[in-house]
């Protein structure tokens, strides 16, 4: 409905304070903000009834900062007019974002399966009584994967080279 609603800079600060993620900011805090959003290209920008595209923007908020060195580096030119519609799709979001970001956390219950496995085969290498004997680690996961306690996706042979490659990891010399 307002897709060709165009606010003068301080029109927009006006504007702003409704703005939930913006309320109880001061001025000047507000004035940067809006500077950052029109200088990142967030914000349209039209100049004597044209468009100003993104890539040209800041280029013309630097000339009209050397041009006016009495004013604050953060200063939008007066006859700048903004795209309402950036304006609120920028500023018009919640307080605080919620969304978690990052893979998700595991729970971790202390050693993994592998590494609880991987210590049975050095029992087996080490020819402890309670275990069955194995000559090497590739037989040690072998065994285990026949027994079924090797959880986990893939081939018998993929499981038992996991188990292995585990234990090259914690017992190699």
């Amino acid at each position: 409905m307002s897709r060709y609603r165009w606010l003068r800079p301080k029109q927009c600060l006006e504007e702003m304070g409704f703005f939930p993620s913006i309320k109880g900011k001061s001025y000047e805090a507000m004035q940067k903000l809006l500077f950052n959003a029109v200088a990142r290209g967030d914000v349209k920008g039209m100049l004597n009834d044209e468009v100003v595209p993104k890539v040209h923007i800041a280029v013309y908020l630097r000339l009209y900062a050397r041009a006016m060195p009495e004013q604050e580096s953060d200063t939008l030119p007066p006859d700048l007019a903004l795209n309402y519609d950036d304006l609120c799709a920028v500023f018009d979001r919640p307080v605080i974002d919620n969304r978690k970001r990052g893979r998700p956390v595991k729970e971790h219950s202390g050693w993994s399966d592998d590494r609880q496995l991987v210590f049975e085969m050095h029992k087996m290498l080490a020819h402890h009584p309670d275990v069955e004997q194995a000559n090497s680690a590739a037989e040690a996961a072998r065994i285990l994967v026949g027994e079924g306690k090797v959880s986990g996706a893939g081939t018998p042979e993929s499981r038992a080279k996991r188990l292995e490659r585990a234990f090259r990891k914690y017992y190699s010399s």
